[in-house]
């Protein structure tokens, strides 16, 4: 029930930034301007992956046409209202809109929880990219891409726009020495993206 595929875009180095782009665009802080600005940045990094490298993440996945219909992973941090990656996905990819919510009770507690997520919108049949904005542990996309598939998706792929990368993690802090000073703004080398076979 996991992901097909999933395509990080870059690395998002606590502190660097992406990071901040991420933090930032969903502010609630006032900074309207601050936060309009880290949005347009996002856009343009997802629309400018999509059109370079969407092709490679479809037939990646199982693809070939491309997906049928987009969906976002919903904020488990209990935000009114839409989330605000919806509006910046909606002005990058051209497809329909899959609609979803979170079900009350249910948490996945940085694991994988299908009953986490309602599908509101009929995806029968379809092929399906999820895009979220932070790839910590996996457990909000992946629970999403299992909600898809148990209402009738065919095929899904993620995409995320920065994987979380934390200095203080032991194991982060091996990747970072290993790629050099230069890691913050690195991203992942032409010809195509990273991507990862469901499990990995």
């Amino acid at each position: 029930m996991l992901a097909d595929v999933v395509a990080p875009i870059r690395y998002a180095v606590r502190g660097g930034a992406l990071a901040t782009d991420l933090r930032r665009y969903k502010s609630e802080r006032g900074d309207t301007a601050g936060a309009a600005l880290a949005a347009g940045r996002l856009r343009e990094l997802l629309a400018r992956f999509l059109d370079g490298h969407g092709g490679e993440v479809w037939r990646a996945a199982g693809m070939p046409a491309g997906p049928s219909a987009v969906a976002v992973v919903p904020s488990g941090q209990g935000r009114p209202g839409a989330h605000p990656l919806g509006g910046l996905v909606s002005q990058s990819v051209g497809l329909p809109l899959v609609r979803l919510s979170l079900q009350p009770g249910e948490i996945h507690a940085r694991g994988i929880n299908p009953r986490w997520v309602r599908v509101h919108t009929p995806v029968a049949g379809g092929d399906i990219v999820v895009v979220d904005d932070t790839w910590v542990s996996g457990g909000s996309a992946q629970s999403t891409a299992a909600a898809l598939k148990l209402s009738g998706a065919r095929r899904v792929a993620i995409v995320v726009l920065g994987r979380h990368v934390h200095p203080d993690d032991p194991r982060s802090r091996a990747l970072l020495d290993a790629a050099g000073k230069e890691f913050t703004a690195w991203c992942p080398p032409e010809p195509g993206p990273f991507v990862l076979e469901a499990g990995q």
